[in-house]
């Protein structure tokens, strides 16, 4: 049979596209996006870079995020957007490979990654938050998306501004503010980013009324300011808070002095540091020249100056009070929690870490002890009488007992007996698997639960079949909770919720069993100190 040019070209391009799949698109409230299909499914989509916010940049710079301008056309959405601006750090070439991330100050984008797609129903989505102390970190790092949503849930993945340009309260931001206020642009970067998804979730397959938020470290910390601001209440549905929470300290206010907590001024007080290191007037007619400072300057500032530690505060508005007092007055998101703090957290943060920097730790009785003073004033000795230290040689494991009891053990036993407090199912977990080689000297260290949530390894980790195995368990807890509202399904060692009066946790390691609550002499303690210092805030001026 003889064809024509044309009909040959038809028959061509017909037979070409049989057996293929076009390219998954989905259309939102912003436009349409063409996204990638994923190798592992053929319902599964994934789609990178969706803007759920306009740029920050210019007159936007220090602002609350303005919902995102609609496109025409189709949109690609295959690659990751920039990370919000931030410096070099020494944990991406462990945990990424890579010696710095791509950074812009236009970053107020999200990822989706979508297992079924192509399907009708509509399943549970985990929103995850980096973590990074709220200066650095990457929406893409680390790759949790592929191991979680084989599990049946749709998993989002958020930028949020970070260190000054995140969290800069100053006065004239303030005043220029109808809400009379400033800083915590990250925070509403991430309400921002949860509305975005419960107006538009449904279109990649997610239920917007199963909604679970988590985050590791300040991702945890920022869940936890999540949990206590009413702007995110009825976004979420449940909450998992890995090594971090909000209600184990006190925080900054953005205006009032606080002499109760050390190194805790005003928050604007820092902001007017900033624009008079600048030359710019803390006044109005000042913003646009701040506004106008290279983001590479403002950053180097910012690591450079003695006590510039840009992060969340107290600002009557995102985060009305202190959120220990919203936890004690159940003022709250009543959800469920499943949360919990690793054996040896802070192990990493010293020269024994092939990610530490510097060690600034006491070595001797004498420096350990002038930490304690500095850091608990009154109670310094109290401390002490928990853990204390009779020879310079063990100082070094005392001082990582107390400091991971005190920023992280404690703050996540405290948020499981508020929960519990309020009626709510709470989950707490003690994490204590160990690694080898380089890592058997760090134990349990802090962030080390996310290879395993993601079944994905540092550079420098000695892989082991036995490592696949726990990362099923880990995986399969924090998913059935997202779908459920409780990690324990039949296959798994049962899960006890946590009661007070018997305090029980899930130990996550080598062994996966129940067990009761470590160190809980050392927790009481730091309650008290606690409640002694928010029993000062109403003799403060007004």
């Amino acid at each position: 049979m003889f064809l024509t040019p044309i009909i040959l070209c038809l028959f061509v391009l017909l037979n070409a596209g049989e057996g293929t799949v076009s390219a998954p698109q989905v259309t939102t409230e912003s436009g349409a996006l063409e996204g990638s299909q994923t190798s592992s499914s053929a319902d599964g989509a994934v789609f990178l870079g969706i803007p759920f916010a306009e740029p920050p940049t210019g007159g936007l710079r220090w602002q609350p995020p303005q919902r995102a301008h609609r496109w025409s056309g189709v949109r690609p959405a295959k690659r990751f957007a920039p990370s919000c601006p931030q410096l070099p750090s020494p944990w991406w070439p462990e945990m990424a490979g890579r010696e710095r991330l791509d950074t812009s100050e236009d970053c107020l984008y999200l990822n989706v990654w979508a297992p079924n797609f192509r399907r009708p129903e509509k399943i549970p989505v985990m929103v995850w938050i980096h973590g990074g102390g709220n200066v650095e970190g990457s929406s893409e790092i680390p790759p949790l998306a592929p191991a979680l949503t084989r599990k049946g849930v749709v998993v989002v993945s958020v930028e949020y501004r970070l260190g000054i340009l995140g969290f800069l309260a100053h006065p004239a931001l303030s005043a220029e503010s109808r809400r009379h206020t400033s800083g915590n642009y990250g925070l509403l970067d991430q309400v921002a980013a949860l509305a975005w998804v419960q107006r538009n979730i449904a279109s990649f397959g997610g239920d917007p009324r199963k909604v679970t938020i988590f985050g590791e470290s300040s991702g945890a910390e920022d869940v936890c300011h999540l949990l206590a601001s009413p702007l995110a209440h009825g976004l979420f549905q449940g909450a998992i808070l890995e090594s971090g929470v909000c209600m184990d300290s006190l925080y900054s206010d953005f205006r009032q002095p606080q002499g109760y907590y050390r190194n805790h001024g005003p928050g604007e007080n820092l902001g007017m540091r900033v624009s008079r290191a600048f030359g710019v007037p803390d006044i109005a007619s000042g913003l646009a020249s701040l506004r106008s400072i290279p983001v590479e300057r403002l950053l180097a500032w910012a690591h450079d100056a003695e006590g510039a530690n840009f992060g969340v505060i107290v600002d009557g508005w995102s985060v009305p009070q202190q959120p220990a007092l919203t936890f004690a007055r159940g003022s709250q998101a009543r959800v469920p929690v499943l949360v919990g703090s690793n054996a040896n957290e802070t192990t990493v943060f010293g020269k024994i870490s092939p990610l530490a920097i510097e060690d600034s730790r006491p070595k001797t009785v004498a420096e350990y002890r002038g930490w304690l003073k500095d850091e608990f004033s009154e109670f310094a000795e109290l401390v002490w009488g928990v853990y204390p230290a009779t020879e310079d040689s063990q100082v070094p494991h005392v001082f990582i007992r107390m400091q991971t009891d005190y920023d992280f053990g404690f703050g996540a036993d405290r948020l499981a007996r508020a929960t519990a407090e309020q009626g709510q199912q709470a989950y707490l977990y003690y994490f204590t698997y160990e690694g080898r080689g380089r890592f058997a000297a760090l134990g349990a260290f802090h962030s080390e639960e996310l290879m395993f949530l993601g079944n994905a390894y540092w550079k420098s980790w000695i892989y082991d079949t036995a490592d696949e195995q726990f990362a099923e368990t880990m995986s399969d807890y924090w998913t059935r909770f997202a779908q459920t509202g409780s990690p324990n399904q039949p296959d798994l060692p049962e899960w006890p919720v946590y009661r007070i009066g018997s305090e029980l946790c899930m130990e996550l390691g080598q062994n996966v069993k129940a067990r009761r609550t470590p160190n809980r002499t050392g927790y009481a303690v730091f309650e008290r100190i606690l409640k002694a210092r928010l029993a000062e805030i109403p003799s403060l001026p007004k």
